[in-house]
């Protein structure tokens, strides 16, 4: 059982060096690697909608160790607080996971229920006299889910395995007077890479009845990017269903102000460096229905795209059923 803490607790991050006499490193990696630490520990205070204040100590050496001040009004709260974010940074992955394999495509919902089982975690640390390991262990696995921890903790390790001086780095929590209240976890320089994604690039996001109220529709032929209204907002996209494309070009279809169309759009998305899903590329796939103010009329390329999207459903349903 972790023991109670009174309302201030420290975490310590060690970089230990391939030569034990060496008590620096580089200003730049440093500042970075905080850089990281520090949107780690913002995700974590704000998946926990807790309020803790976080000071930064003066360095010491041994290595080089940071320490961080993590002062709240709960003290069993703030134990659970430091211990995650000190089990976060050297908790190896089960796999090495691409961003793509990430199930993130209900991001809003998942967050919510994220939120919702943190919260309930955080008052039931509140009501004991100490936190139970298991409590921690469900944090962490919630956390572990967490696409922003992951991407920063990836570019904290991706970074220092670049920097050769590192041989191993450890978290301890510490109590007011510096001294280790847990026992100092390790991570070597071959493990690095276990912490790093290769890729950030995001599966894409496919709206099947997406409606953009077209701005400016291509006239000419050509790759040339379209713009319109999709959610509240003006989207530039590309027009992919050639037959669409060619009613337009072909005056087939008349456009007129306020003409929109109900569509399959395809949202090509990435990671940015900051941690923020960015939707790069935006594609109708299919055109299904054209909208006016008079009149809502199906096209010919929806019947396929319904009959395509049935046969494969039925295609799954019956292979689901012979693999009994």
């Amino acid at each position: 059982m972790l023991l109670l803490m009174p309302n201030t607790l420290k975490l310590q991050l060690h970089y230990f060096f391939d030569d034990e006499n060496i008590h620096s490193m580089n200003a730049f990696i440093r500042n970075d690697n905080e850089k990281e630490l520090l949107l780690i520990f913002k995700e974590v205070l704000s998946s926990f909608d807790i309020d803790v204040e976080i000071e930064s100590e003066a360095l010491a050496e041994g290595g080089l160790k940071s320490i961080w001040k993590f002062i709240g009004k709960n003290g069993r709260q703030l134990t659970l607080i430091v211990t995650v974010c000190g089990w976060i940074l050297t908790r190896i992955p089960v796999e090495n996971k691409e961003l793509t394999s990430l199930q993130i495509e209900n991001l809003k919902l998942d967050n919510e229920l994220k939120r919702a089982e943190l919260r309930k975690l955080k008052s039931e640390a509140a009501d004991k006299d100490s936190i139970a390991d298991e409590v921690v262990e469900k944090v962490l696995n919630i956390l572990d889910r967490d696409y922003k921890i992951l991407w920063h903790k990836s570019n904290f390790y991706k970074r220092n395995s670049y920097y050769k001086k590192i041989d191993k780095i450890s978290t301890t929590e510490l109590n007011e007077k510096n001294e280790p209240i847990n026992k100092e976890r390790n991570v070597s320089r071959s493990d690095f890479s276990k912490f790093i994604l290769r890729s950030n690039e995001l599966p894409s996001l496919t709206d099947e009845e997406a409606i953009i109220e077209l701005i400016s529709p291509v006239l000419k032929k050509g790759n040339f990017p379209w713009k319109g209204f999709y959610k509240g907002e003006i989207i530039s996209f590309h027009m992919r269903d050639e037959v669409f494309k060619n009613s337009i070009l072909n005056r087939e279809v008349e456009f007129t102000n306020g003409f929109g169309i109900k569509c399959v759009l395809q949202q090509t998305r990435k990671i940015d460096d900051t941690g923020l899903i960015k939707v790069t590329q935006n594609n109708v796939i299919t055109v299904l229905e054209t909208i006016t103010s008079d009149a809502v009329e199906p096209t010919k390329q929806a019947e396929k795209y319904y009959r395509d999207k049935k046969l494969i459903q039925n295609q799954l349903t019956f292979g689901f059923h012979n693999k009994k």
